[in-house]
């Protein structure tokens, strides 16, 4: 399966009426435009247009216009996070085949400008948890964690339980070092 097949089997949310653009386009130019460092909604935009041509050839649009930033904002503030990750997650786990003594890191990070609550005393924020192959070199699987809602070390154990990880050696911080901290995901 491609990443297109894969991102074309998200759902729409958006109503008919009124689209312009496949849902796959939009998350598509996207994805190409983070990989090319652009990461704001008027930078992914400016991408679009800097690329026009060449993204309505491959793509196969009809109209001969590049979705504005307010379409990509709109589009990614409604997208189900959850649904994305699911299929981007079945797409590259056919490219990455982790193997036996295989050294993985994982790690969460903070996102920048995602505080909520910020005048109470516990802050609400997002967070990424990461999965990272030292031997590949690239990162093979993410979760959003929202600190308010669990906490680092659960969804630590979640992801460890998806992956199902046999003969891997784990490399944590040591907020996971607790006494009763599995050894094994499957283990009680």
């Amino acid at each position: 399966m491609t990443l297109i097949e894969s991102l074309q089997s998200l759902p729409d949310y958006r109503r008919s009426r009124g689209q312009r653009f496949p849902l796959m386009a939009l998350l598509l130019i996207t994805i190409l435009a983070m990989m090319s460092g652009k990461y704001q909604y008027r930078e992914i935009s400016r991408f679009a247009k800097n690329n026009q041509d060449y993204l309505l050839k491959r793509l196969g649009l009809k109209c001969s216009f590049m979705p504005s930033h307010v379409t990509i904002r709109a589009m990614m503030q409604r997208l189900d996070f959850e649904q994305l990750q699911e299929r981007f997650h079945s797409w590259a786990k056919s490219y990455v085949d982790i193997g036996e003594q295989d050294w993985l890191c994982i790690d969460g990070k903070a996102v920048k400008s995602t505080v909520s609550d910020y005048s109470s005393s516990y802050q609400n924020f997002l967070s990424l948890v990461s999965v990272f192959p030292q031997r590949m070199e690239q990162v093979i699987h993410v979760e959003k964690l929202e600190n308010k809602k669990t906490g680092e070390a659960q969804v630590v154990e979640e992801l460890l339980a998806k992956l199902d990880l046999q003969d891997t050696i784990i490399t944590m911080d040591a907020l996971h070092c607790k006494k009763n901290a599995r050894s094994h995901p499957g283990e009680q």
